[in-house]
């Protein structure tokens, strides 16, 4: 009995955890679970994910990792963003596998390593035209270099990330990039190298590029029954390839107060919203606080008994309201559902993301990491 909640469709991950699988046969499947699990709960995913056979996981930072080897003492878990260097002997210690892509990090992590007479397991990452995190390609020969001189480092990975891999209609700077790793890969080989895990497939290239898959595949967005673009959807539905993608998160909150407002009466702050007719108003406790956007003030919609009832006003710290005029028998602490499915309607986190002008990625991953979520189905 939660006033706001998280509930994840636990047959809806398992089964697209199988339809990603069948689309990369011979790559290892990896989990990506940074951002709280893109907002669905790092935790309640991780467990499901394992229950159905999956012992690999990406996360952003260190504590995420440590988390998980509590949880799984022998997954694969690979920390894909910046750790800080005084943190690199916990990470060593616990067999969390880095990303690395300079010489200071290269150094430090043998430091750590050899102070503790155990070796650092490391994925080189290769920048190849996304302009963030990774070596050079001018630079990955020294670094190699590097590698091989030192004693206590192991090279796990090598690895990448697609810039605009999502743009179906133009493949050819994913295809530059794409050229670019598979010299890197070559680079390694040179250098006596025979990294276990090559990758740099995200969740558009597993759908749609199989020349890409490697020998580890990272199941971000797709994982969640959520599509990277509409774009890649179209054109996966144009194709006729097997991918049935279910959602995997409902967010629900619960009705605080039920009231009814005469005509031309102001709605939340700044009086930007006057009611036009005799209304009833439901009061529910979730805002901004929680992770509901602000920009969905006037604009948003919320499910109350089947209908769709349209959010009134600004979106407020920890409260929104709602026009539930349309919905007969509603009763205070009913549940409304801000994404997901009740009767014939259903909001989804693109429906809100194309109101606030953004992705999809950016609405689920900010809902409030406090939330409770719940496992269900």
């Amino acid at each position: 009995m939660h006033r706001t909640w998280v509930e994840l469709d636990e047959q809806a991950l398992i089964s697209n955890i199988k339809t990603l699988r069948a689309l990369s046969e011979g790559a290892r499947f990896c989990a990506v679970v940074k951002a709280n699990a893109y907002g669905h709960g790092m935790k309640e995913v991780a467990q499901i994910a394992s229950r159905a056979g999956v012992s690999a996981f990406a996360v952003d930072e260190l504590d995420d990792a440590l988390e998980l080897r509590a949880l799984f003492p022998s997954a694969l878990i690979v920390v894909i963003g910046y750790v800080m260097f005084h943190r690199f002997a916990e990470a060593i210690r616990e067999n969390i596998e880095l990303t690395v892509y300079d010489r200071e990090g290269v150094l430090h992590a043998e430091t750590i390593a050899a102070s503790t007479a155990s070796a650092a397991r490391i994925h080189v990452k290769v920048e190849t035209g996304t302009s963030r995190q990774g070596v050079l390609m001018d630079d990955l020969d020294d670094l190699l270099l590097e590698i091989g001189r030192s004693k206590h480092l192991v090279l796990s990975g090598l690895s990448t990330h697609f810039a605009n891999i999502e743009d179906t209609a133009n493949p050819e700077y994913a295809s530059l990039q794409f050229s670019r790793f598979t010299e890197a890969v070559a680079a390694a080989t040179r250098h006596g190298f025979s990294p276990e895990f090559i990758h740099c497939a995200c969740s558009a290239a597993i759908l749609l590029f199989p020349d890409t898959h490697g020998t580890l595949v990272r199941a971000g967005i797709s994982l969640y029954g959520l599509w990277p673009t509409p774009m890649i959807e179209e054109l996966i539905r144009k194709q006729n390839i097997s991918c049935d993608l279910r959602p995997v998160l409902r967010w629900k909150t619960r009705i605080a107060q039920i009231k009814s407002l005469p005509t031309g009466t102001p709605i939340s702050y700044g009086l930007t919203e006057r009611l036009k007719q005799r209304s009833r108003i439901a009061v529910l406790p979730v805002g901004y606080w929680d992770g509901y956007d602000r920009r969905l003030s006037s604009v948003g919609e919320v499910l109350v008994g089947g209908h769709r009832c349209k959010v009134m006003g600004r979106v407020c710290m920890n409260m929104i309201m709602a026009d539930i005029s349309a919905v007969p028998k509603v009763e205070k602490e009913q549940v409304a559902t801000l994404i997901g499915v009740d009767g014939r309607h259903e909001v989804t986190a693109a429906e809100l993301a194309r109101k606030c002008q953004t992705i999809p990625y950016e609405i689920i991953a900010r809902i409030n990491p406090l939330l409770p979520r719940v496992i269900v189905g």
